[in-house]
């Protein structure tokens, strides 16, 4: 159960099915301790009709045959066997047929047995003279009472279970609504729509607590955002101004001609590395806007197998530079919704760290594959593959893996920037070896949203 609907739910019905249980089982007892008291009485009472006639006759044979007379009377309802105090047998009625009621003159004077032929008796033991009279009643009325008590008691509880599945449905959805509606506000309160609040409820319950709670974190996350902004708006500023600068200044130098060949190499490997620490800004800007959820998307409609056409012939070119085979082996048709631009950034990304591992003349294979719900595109080089700890650090910024890349001025946050941009289009992205290798298979799937 992982809503806390049903888990309060199921609570609620076991509370209250388990009370019920348990209110039920002691009223079974407690009825049928009545119950066999009031035999016992009965049994008493029979006694007692029988004691007034034996003040009478003081006569052990004639009290004998006094209780005989009146058991015969009394035949349909009680059963009655007699003993001396020697514990001979002198009489039984003739209702318990060939049955004999045990009989032990220490025994306790009311207790149960179980005859074969006449089920469960309650016998009482009683005592005048020298006689030692045995009086019982059947247990069936008795049983059959707590069988329909139990049936009913079933039935109740069925019943109250189904009820209380109800009612603890209907209270938790109310007593839960609240709160849904707290979590549908928050939910649409992301990096491009911070100014929005929940509405505080009135009181000082819980709810109004939590609802303060979240709204005053949520300026200090709107400060923290802007703060964000402005710092990495202030920070391109002054980075890349004076790096712009210090661009056109070499440029001009480089055009002049007028500087040896020395200098001018020098300058040229100036000119490059100020190219590359622009890119690397540009990079760590894009992360640091992504990472926060700021980072704008253009989405569009587009066909998968024309997207996919339209990076080939980028791709072909880059191959043919490496002197390594590109080929598309699936392009399946269908549509999506997001943004080209950083895709064919993520796709162009994978093909530069894979032609750094890539023998001459092997082969990058590409397949765009639409599935259900999802579009899956892979990439599979003929490298030497990663180790599974590496598989778990390439995507972090400035992981480099020199050991395998032919490359010698990468940055390290191109597949850290292709991560980024899958998780903004709420996909995922991962690599694994192939089998049977040697090579690597970079895969990135995203969601097929219609708008």
């Amino acid at each position: 159960m992982r809503s806390l609907r049903s888990r309060l739910t199921f609570w609620y019905t076991l509370v209250i099915s388990g009370t019920l249980a348990l209110v039920l089982m002691a009223d079974y007892a407690l009825l049928k301790r009545e119950l066999v008291h009031g035999i016992d009485l009965l049994n008493a009472a029979e006694w007692s009709e029988i004691q007034e006639k034996l003040e009478h006759h003081p006569v052990s044979a004639d009290a004998l045959q006094e209780v005989i007379l009146h058991s015969q009377i009394d035949a349909r309802i009680y059963y009655f066997q007699i003993h001396d105090d020697t514990g001979q047998l002198l009489f039984r009625s003739q209702n318990l047929r060939h049955e004999t009621l045990p009989f032990d003159a220490a025994s306790p004077p009311n207790r149960t047995a179980r005859l074969p032929q006449l089920g469960t008796l309650r016998i009482g033991l009683f005592h005048s003279g020298s006689l030692f009279i045995e009086i019982a009643s059947s247990l069936k009325p008795t049983s059959q009472l707590l069988k329909t008590y139990t049936r009913v008691s079933l039935v109740m509880l069925v019943l109250v279970g189904a009820l209380s599945i109800f009612l603890g449905s209907t209270l938790s959805r109310l007593a839960l609504e609240p709160i849904h509606r707290i979590k549908n506000i928050a939910d649409r309160i992301r990096a491009d729509n911070l100014s929005e609040r929940i509405p505080a409820p009135h009181g000082n319950d819980e709810l109004a607590q939590l609802t303060r709670l979240l709204n005053q974190m949520f300026d200090r996350l709107e400060i923290s955002f802007k703060q964000l902004q402005s710092f990495a708006g202030k920070a391109s500023h002054e980075l890349k101004t004076p790096l712009s600068v210090m661009r056109l200044q070499s440029e001009k130098l480089l055009l002049e001609g007028t500087l040896d060949p020395a200098r001018q190499e020098a300058l040229q490997q100036q000119l490059e590395g100020i190219i590359r620490l622009n890119s690397v800004i540009d990079k760590l800007l894009f992360l640091a806007r992504a990472g926060v959820g700021v980072t704008p998307l253009q989405r569009q409609r587009t066909s998968f197998n024309g997207f996919i056409n339209s990076f080939a012939e980028d791709a072909l070119v880059l191959c043919e530079d490496q002197d390594v085979f590109f080929e598309i082996c699936r392009n399946d048709v269908g549509t999506g919704f997001f943004d080209a631009a950083l895709l064919h950034q993520v796709l162009l990304n994978l093909v530069a760290n894979a032609l750094n591992v890539s023998p001459k003349a092997s082969h990058l294979r590409l397949f765009s594959e639409t599935l259900a719900g999802c579009w899956r595109v892979s990439l599979e080089d003929n490298g030497p593959g990663l180790t599974p700890g590496e598989m778990t650090t390439v995507f972090e910024p400035f992981v480099r893996l020199c050991q395998h890349s032919t490359a010698e001025d990468g940055s390290g946050l191109g597949l850290a920037i292709c991560r980024s941009i899958i998780s903004l289009h709420q996909g995922r992205i991962w690599m694994e070896n192939r089998t049977p290798g040697p090579g690597l298979r970079v895969v990135f799937e995203l969601p097929v949203c219609e708008t």
